[in-house]
């Protein structure tokens, strides 16, 4: 008879630290977050909310950011308006995507002038690729992170190698793998759900 399997609702809930205190908190916590994030926040993201001001457990965080992920348009926008709202409503909403974009956008139309330039320049060019390579180090970093969620949890470790099986080497659609298989997996998750 072998040992009952891990369940990861079974494992002790990390405790979380006070919600933000205001809306103000947000907005600075997000141009934090926005000002460090290139080529992809989810890194600074969970980093952030879960380690530093702990205001998700990282099973919460993964609930949220999965909920980002089947909604439409940028994944970072809509985990800062679900955040936001969470905790302060619209107002939280708001302040966390104000924090989330303004000074970004500001640099970003700066650095398109400049880069209009230079753009022909070989070190650019280097430069770009070598932050292109970094992304994607701190993108892998923390879907191995996130991935430790999972463990225990037979269907959702089923999905997500359903789900990059489909996407990264079949080649199908987002979408389709979100209706299809996300679909599943809810269906699954409240089937196991106690009655």
């Amino acid at each position: 008879m072998g040992v009952a399997p891990y369940m990861a609702d079974e494992a002790p809930e990390v405790q979380t630290g006070p919600p933000p205190r205001s809306a103000g908190e947000l907005f600075l916590a997000f141009t934090w977050i926005s000002m460090q994030s290139f080529g992809g926040a989810l890194a600074f993201v969970e980093r952030t909310v879960v380690r530093d001001k702990r205001w998700l457990s990282p099973k919460e965080f993964l609930g949220l950011y999965a909920v980002s992920q089947v909604l439409p348009g940028p994944t970072g926008i809509s985990f800062c308006v679900l955040l936001g709202d969470r905790f302060l409503g619209v107002r939280g909403a708001a302040a966390a995507l104000a924090g989330f974009l303004l000074l970004p956008s500001l640099l970003i139309i700066g650095v398109a002038a400049l880069f209009q330039q230079f753009q022909h320049v070989p070190q650019v060019q280097g430069a770009l690729h070598g932050m292109g390579a970094a992304s994607i180090g701190l993108i892998v970093t923390t879907a191995a992170r996130m991935a430790r969620t999972l463990r225990g949890q037979r269907i959702g470790i089923g999905v997500a190698v359903l789900s990059f099986m489909a996407v990264g080497l079949g080649h199908l659609p987002v979408s389709t793998v979100m209706l299809t298989l996300g679909v599943l997996s809810v269906w699954l998750a409240w089937r196991r759900q106690p009655q």
